[in-house]
């Protein structure tokens, strides 16, 4: 269950595009950060995506996309030329066909195939009416669901939203955010579905299936996301953005295992069904005129997380190998993992002395990266370095103080739920 959100450059402080998104996951479900060089491809060449193979296009571009680890596709990313995109699962009345192209898999497609927003509706307007979606989107269950988007790039941004082959846009004025719900109503500035006699079609009523959504909080999330963006219209700008990701709700006792439904932003995995998931992977892409900064944390947990630099053309830091369901020794998602699961025990108390020293460290990153972003190669290869370092000092820092306190929690079935988790993952703390 995720949450996106754009501000266009009428209400940034800055005059940037900032798209944001969490990939939220299940708990296990390590995400893998990665850069896609972009590539000309033969005349005929093939692509396996996660449940079908179809055509390569005859270039592909380069990619920044933070993706699960057993998916061909991605939960956000961003392109060279200013397209960025987060996704949502959305429930439709549709019955599934068989395997389709997933919402995952039409991330990364329309990021690897398109050069504008308007673009890359046109790449999954092909890719439905040829292969329609469906196919599992779970890494331990068995469930279909199709997409919502928001595609923003250098000019503006929209809501794309699709239901089995059909699909309907809604063009972005100054902000807005999405969840795991249909948004576009008649409202719509494209559909695939014939229209009405004497008005539009209502796309939402005709395919949405609210229970589903009601049940994953995305009412609650929508509002409290889009009620964050109004309140800073005008002056948004990285810190709101990188805010509202770790945005808990405005209580001051909040515990990560309150509530059984999933409502926070900052997505944190409590002792109910419903809410076995967990903000696995964040980004936020700046792009102003031709100029990008994609800012990610490759790791899980947000407001335990450090945002960090990264440009087109500039090598990302080594982070190991694709991580997998269990600790796998030398991922960068892993390693961070020990921290995060550390925080998760004791919440409250760490957080408040650990955050303010993130936003701290990266409030001179985003500082420094005003300058940098117009820089050679060599400058802005050199600043990622020396942030990807920093943040990574502060985080052994904060495991090896944190590793010297005994691993406890004290709430019972949220321990119970960190200890099967744990052992799911192989994952040692004590």
């Amino acid at each position: 269950m995720c949450d996106t959100f754009v501000a266009l450059a009428s209400v940034t402080r800055t005059g940037s595009v900032l798209l944001a998104k969490n990939a939220d996951t299940e708990v296990n479900e390590a995400q893998h950060l990665l850069k896609i060089a972009s590539r000309d491809w033969p005349e005929g060449a093939q692509v396996r995506v996660t449940h079908r193979v179809i055509p390569q296009p005859r270039r592909t571009h380069e990619v920044f996309l933070d993706k699960s680890f057993w998916l061909y596709g991605g939960e956000i990313g961003a392109n060279e030329h200013g397209v960025a995109i987060g996704n949502e699962a959305v429930f439709s009345n549709r019955t599934s066909e068989g395997d389709g192209v997933v919402l995952i898999d039409l991330l990364r497609l329309m990021l690897e195939r398109a050069t504008t927003r308007h673009e890359a509706v046109e790449v999954t307007a092909a890719l439905l009416k040829t292969y329609g979606q469906g196919g599992n989107c779970e890494l331990r269950g068995n469930s279909h669901f199709d997409g919502s988007f928001i595609v923003a790039d250098k000019t503006g941004a929209l809501v794309l939203e699709t239901a089995g082959r059909d699909w309907a846009t809604r063009e972005v004025a100054e902000f807005t955010s999405i969840s795991n719900a249909y948004t576009i109503g008649a409202d719509w500035t494209a559909t695939s579905m014939p229209g009405e006699v004497g008005g539009k079609v209502d796309f939402a009523s005709m395919v949405g299936d609210p229970a589903p959504s009601i049940a994953c909080g995305a009412p609650e999330r929508r509002s409290a996301s889009y009620t964050y963006l109004q309140r800073h219209k005008g002056a948004i700008d990285l810190r709101t953005m990188t805010d509202l990701l770790r945005h808990t709700g405005d209580e001051g006792d909040y515990h990560p295992a309150m509530g059984e439904r999933p409502t926070r932003i900052c997505m944190h995995a409590g002792p109910y069904a419903g809410r076995f998931w967990q903000a696995t992977g964040s980004l936020v892409s700046d792009v102003r005129g031709g100029s990008s900064v994609v800012w990610a944390t490759g790791t899980s947990g947000p407001d335990c997380s450090v945002f960090k630099p990264m440009f087109f053309g500039v090598p990302i830091p080594e982070l190991g190998p694709s991580p997998r369901e269990s600790d796998t020794p030398g991922a960068y998602w892993w390693t961070h993992e020990r921290l995060h699961r550390r925080v998760m025990a004791d919440y409250a108390v760490i957080i408040r002395d650990l955050r303010p020293e993130i936003e701290a460290l990266e409030a001179s990153f985003f500082q420094q990266a005003e300058t940098v972003r117009h820089d050679d190669i060599a400058t802005k290869a050199a600043f990622v370095t020396e942030c990807w370092h920093a943040a990574d000092t502060l985080e052994s820092r904060w495991l090896a103080k944190l590793s010297n306190r005994p691993y406890h929690i004290a709430h019972e079935d949220y321990a119970s739920m960190w200890r099967q988790f744990n052992a799911a993952a192989a994952l040692e703390l004590t």
